[in-house]
């Protein structure tokens, strides 16, 4: 009688253990999402979100950021019309990195 309620506790604590490590799987599967999601809005919006973000911590550090809010305005608008430029398989390779130039 004792051994099998052993028995049946080391089973309870196994399956908490193997909760807990599905529930910090899932959760390292769902941050790496997240990071990658990150990665790749900054690559998207490349130069203008990295000079607003370098504007951001002038601003922080006590200095001003215009400078850098310009360079930011100036990307998006580079963006803007490097995204009107009609683009298709055969012209692939020309104008992707041109609109941060």
């Amino acid at each position: 009688m004792q051994i099998n309620r052993l028995t049946h506790l080391s089973r309870l604590v196994a399956s908490q253990i193997k909760i807990r490590g599905q529930g910090m799987t899932e959760y390292l599967v769902i941050l790496g999402l997240i990071a990658i999601a990150a990665i790749a809005v900054f690559s998207f919006f490349g130069q203008t979100m990295r000079n607003q973000v370098a504007g951001m911590a002038q601003e922080v550090g006590g200095k001003t950021g215009s400078a850098e809010v310009t360079k930011a305005q100036t990307a998006a608008g580079k963006a803007s019309t490097n995204a009107d430029v009609n683009m298709n398989m055969s012209t692939y390779t020309k104008g992707g990195a041109d609109g941060a130039k």
